[in-house]
This record gives C-alpha cells, structure tokens and sequence, in this order.
C-alpha cells in the first residue's frame, strides 16, 4: 500500500504543480464570435454583400483574421461550396459580393479556423435570393454550320475510296479471268 500511496503523492502534486500553468493557458483563450449580415448590393444586378463581424468572447473585434464564406449546396447530401475568402478590417468586419446561380433559399456558412490563443468559429444565415445570374448561353461558334457537315464529307470521301478500290480490285479480278480464257483459247489454238 505504501508504493501505491508514493504514486498517488507524486500525481497530487504532479496536478497541483501543473494547475497554474494550465489556469494562465485557459485564461488566455479567447472564444471567437462571428455575426453573418446579408445585404442587397447597391444595384440590384449585382446580387448581394455578404457581411461578417468576427470578435473575440471578451468583445474586442478580430482584425486580419481570414474568414471563408460557403454555401450549402446538395450534391450527395448537403456539403460546403467555397464562395470565397476574406480577410477582416480593424473593427473585425469582412464582406464580399455574392451573385447567386438561382433563386431561392441559400444557406451561407462563415468559417473562421481559429488562431493564435482565439478559439475557431462558425455563423450561419438563410436568406431568400430574388435577383439570381443569368443563365448561361453559350455563344456559337463561327464555324458551327461547316462543324455539322464535316462528317458527312468524310463519309462522302471514305465512301468514294472505297468505291475505287472495289472498281480497281474487280477490274483486275475481270482481267486475270479474261487473261486466263485468253490463254486457254490460245493454247487450244496451237494443240
């Protein structure tokens, strides 16, 4: 019992030793805040501002942070499309431009991963989009009518080379035949 007694005693004051150290680490350790806006831009074409306001637990503002904007989007189940990345200002603000593809509820996700002796945060927002990117048109190409014949005057050409080997292969078939009835008519002539 003494030995497990020594063990327990150089534990205790293993811990008792360890515990300010581990009070001045926790003490510093700020926790992350982050508050998602989402604005309509000035013009109405350009889509919205996504805005993020990031500050610590003690309510000073985050500067230089990075923060990553995503939305949510369903390909296989829900997952994360990166938007784009942001660094905040001195009063711990970051915004960027968003025009989204479609109209219609969006989720947008703000990741801040944390730095330093401040904790990582995420802030979530739905908003309901009415001005939506127009969709995609893809212009024609200047050759595209002559693209859509090219296959058939390659038919065309294959076609014509492969009625000129057969028309050269049957003539000389007809000759070798036409030479040998030559032949024999000639060598029945001089028996």
């Amino acid at each position: 019992m003494t030995a497990l007694r020594r063990i327990l005693a150089t534990a205790g004051l293993v811990i008792a030793m360890a515990a300010p150290f581990g009070g001045a680490a926790s003490a510093d350790h700020v926790r992350a805040i982050a508050e998602v806006k989402v604005d309509h831009a000035e013009k109405l074409e350009k889509g919205y501002v996504l805005a993020v306001k990031l500050r610590g637990s003690d309510g000073k503002p985050l500067n230089t942070a990075t923060v990553r904007f995503y939305q949510t989007v369903e390909i296989f189940g829900p997952r994360e499309m990166l938007i784009a990345t942001a660094v905040t200002d001195g009063q711990g603000n970051a915004s960027i431009p968003y025009l989204p593809a479609r109209l219609g509820q969006h989720e947008i996700v703000v990741r801040f991963p944390g730095r330093d002796h401040v904790g990582a945060a995420v802030a979530k927002h739905t908003f309901d989009a009415t001005v939506a990117a127009a969709p995609h048109r893809q212009a024609v190409p200047p050759l595209a009518a002559f693209s859509a014949n090219v296959p058939y005057g390659v038919g065309v050409v294959v076609l014509s080379v492969w009625g000129l080997i057969a028309f050269a292969l049957f003539g000389t078939v007809r000759g070798v035949l036409q030479g040998g009835r030559d032949r024999a008519i000639r060598k029945g002539d001089t028996a």
